[in-house]
């Protein structure tokens, strides 16, 4: 619904203020688990919300950037966030909600990035795929309140992401008839990587209840 108030005003504002919301009642939520760690929420999720504020204070001023300015910045939330995974990995910090965490920070960036392209007048229309499918996906199961199951890992994922996160820097600082083929490539690779998420999922059993994480 944001994103739908933000594309007919032309504002990115709707955006910035529900996600904004949505990630204090996130974190909010899980104060006391955040509390286990020093420092508080521990070196990994500290990182995701540096560059989650990194995030939501660029996008909301994103007019007053040069496009180059803008690369850097996105580019520095990119380099960011596989510092955040590194340390979670190396100091054993791994848990569901920096999981969750760094997941929805991800696809607030897409989303975020693919409107700034639009908006600047960087990108055409259709750069807003790929920020909305993963809202799209959630919708979906929401509404027709889906079971969760256990999918197979897809290790092809995680390559066609980063493969999009490069390709939303380029119309930054390249022409468009550089950058936009390259864009257009990596969102039809994760339009079909949902797609095939989504068919896998529908094939999938569904996780027991006595087998479910708490």
């Amino acid at each position: 619904m944001a994103s739908l108030l933000s594309l007919y005003a032309g504002q990115i504002f709707w955006i910035i203020g529900a996600a904004s919301f949505s990630f204090i009642y996130y974190i909010a939520s899980h104060f006391i688990f955040l509390q286990q760690y020093r420092p508080f929420g521990g070196w990994a999720n500290g990182i995701t919300f540096l560059r989650l504020c990194i995030l939501l204070i660029s996008a909301s001023i994103f007019h007053l950037f040069e496009s180059l300015h803008l690369f850097i910045i996105f580019g520095s939330i990119i380099t960011l966030d596989y510092f955040d995974g590194f340390i979670a990995r190396k100091k054993n910090l791994q848990s569901d909600f920096g999981l969750y965490f760094d997941m929805e920070t991800d696809a607030l960036f897409v989303l975020l990035a693919s409107f700034v392209l639009y908006l600047e007048g960087l990108a055409p229309w259709w750069v807003l795929i790929p920020g909305l499918l993963r809202y799209i996906n959630v919708f979906v199961y929401f509404i027709f309140r889906l079971p969760p199951k256990k999918e197979p890992k897809r290790k092809y994922a995680s390559y066609i992401a980063g493969f999009l996160f490069f390709a939303l820097l380029l119309p930054f600082i390249l022409p468009q008839k550089l950058s936009i083929p390259i864009l257009g490539l990596a969102s039809v690779l994760v339009t079909l990587s949902f797609i095939v998420s989504f068919i896998q999922y529908l094939q999938a059993e569904p996780i027991e209840k006595n087998h479910s994480k708490g």
